[in-house]
């Protein structure tokens, strides 16, 4: 869980703090108070539950270029730790998807769309005679070879379940020499 401090220790919402006592609500939801209610035990813990797991989203969410502020911040044990829990867990799975979103939309930012080629200017003699002033005229296959070819804006997305590749991506994206 240590890719998830990192994130609430750079964050400034003040959520952050909640991690530790929603850990204790989850698991002893009666920590502090009586409960006079059955279903208020129920309803303590599984807020607790969903605090403590969706705490890291909000404090990820929170900050303005989660990419650059995180620059540097986990170790490679860090990451594949993180990796290797989202097989197991929906909302380390959440996480990883939101934050693979972010690195897509970082590297189109970088993007820029290649500059079109001048068209080629034709000369013209409009006194032309003779047979082979048509023979251009027909279109060819060779013609519809030569269309223009535009470069993919950013890497196609990658394999999510494949946990070495996504996490030298993660690695990449944070700074670490892979």
């Amino acid at each position: 869980m240590n890719f998830e401090l990192k994130i609430l220790s750079v964050s400034r919402v003040k959520e952050r703090n909640l991690l530790k006592p929603s850990e204790r609500a989850m698991n002893k939801p009666d920590t502090g108070v009586e409960i006079k209610n059955k279903s208020a035990y129920y309803v303590i813990r599984d807020c607790a539950t969903l605090a403590h797991d969706y705490i890291p989203h909000k404090c990820y969410s929170s900050l303005d270029d989660p990419i650059a502020a995180l620059q540097g911040a986990f170790t490679m044990d860090d990451i594949e730790n993180f990796v290797n829990r989202c097989a197991n867990q929906s909302h380390t799975r959440q996480l990883l998807n939101i934050i693979f979103s972010d690195i897509y939309r970082k590297e189109a930012e970088q993007w820029k769309p290649p500059v079109p080629e001048a068209p080629q200017v034709l000369e013209i003699d409009a006194d032309a005679d003779g047979e082979d002033i048509y023979q251009d005229y027909g279109y060819s296959d060779a013609q519809d070879l030569d269309a223009t070819h535009v470069d993919i804006p950013v890497e196609a997305p990658m394999d999510l379940n494949d946990s070495d590749a996504v996490s030298v991506k993660l690695a990449q994206a944070f700074g670490l020499n892979v």
